[in-house]
């Protein structure tokens, strides 16, 4: 038997606690009966957490896949380490959503909102890929027939779906406009009232209520202090980058040039 309270003792975070009891389940099954286990998809933060405890047992071996290279949300097959990678089948296939070029604009929130009223929970979809008038969007394989044969609408729009080869997946080319302002400090709240245009204290406010992630991990202090490269999310308002930090002002103000998706 796993001691998952070993691995859990200093996980604050209840939903990433919930995670690694779901993954520490499963490789104790893998042990126990040689078979192969999967975990629904996940985000970097909670990919990371969870190969850094499989990396802790012997015999463990883990395949991490979002369905294509430049995947976010992926998937851990995990499996004992004389099974070849080659021979693990990865249970991923792609849907492709189409609307006619007349109909009006379609964002995330509404393909994703329409897969999940088919009663589909969050865990079970990976990225969604929207290009134009056509939507790619990723999804455990044992799903693909109810999602084909049930979605026929996205909020209002009549939609085609068909399924797709991972491989013909075409990745986002995502723009950004960039962001250049002066902060006091690189803190968190300093950052996400610059890069999303709120006052210190509306940043405060969302930052108390854990809707603001750092690295896609939640943040609940507002002195974290932020570094180059770090990806900033606010639930509802999108995502920033810190790009560049570029030095003081006269005044000890510091320099610094965010970049956010468009």
């Amino acid at each position: 038997m796993i001691d998952k309270e070993l691995y859990l003792q200093h996980v604050k975070d209840a939903d990433l606690k919930h995670l690694l009891v779901k993954a520490l389940d499963k490789t104790e099954n893998v042990l126990r009966t040689h078979d192969i286990k999967t975990t629904d998809f996940l985000n970097p933060y909670e990919e990371k957490a969870i190969t850094n405890v499989l990396a802790t047992f012997e015999n463990i071996n883990w395949i991490v896949t979002g369905g294509y290279q430049e995947a976010e949300r992926k998937i851990i097959i995990i499996f004992q380490d004389y099974l070849s990678v080659d021979d693990i089948k990865i249970p991923l296939t792609a849907v492709e959503i189409t609307r006619n070029l007349q109909s009006k604009d379609l964002n995330h929130r509404d393909y994703l909102g329409s897969i999940l009223s088919l009663g589909i929970k969050r865990e079970k979809i990976g990225d969604i890929i929207i290009n134009g008038n056509i939507c790619q969007v990723v999804i455990q394989e044992d799903l693909k027939d109810y999602v084909v044969y049930n979605l026929d609408k996205v909020g209002n729009t009549s939609i085609t779906v068909r399924e797709i080869n991972l491989k013909d997946i075409k990745p986002l080319i995502i723009s950004y406009k960039d962001l250049c302002g002066t902060v006091a400090s690189l803190r968190l709240d300093s950052i996400v009232s610059l890069g999303f245009k709120t006052s210190r204290t509306e940043a405060q406010a969302l930052i108390a209520k854990e809707r603001v992630y750092i690295n896609w991990g939640i943040a609940n202090k507002n002195f974290h202090e932020l570094h180059t490269g770090d990806i900033i999310s606010v639930r509802g308002k999108g995502r920033i980058i810190v790009d560049e930090i570029q030095g003081n002002t006269k005044s000890g103000r510091i320099h610094v040039k965010l970049k956010k998706p468009i």
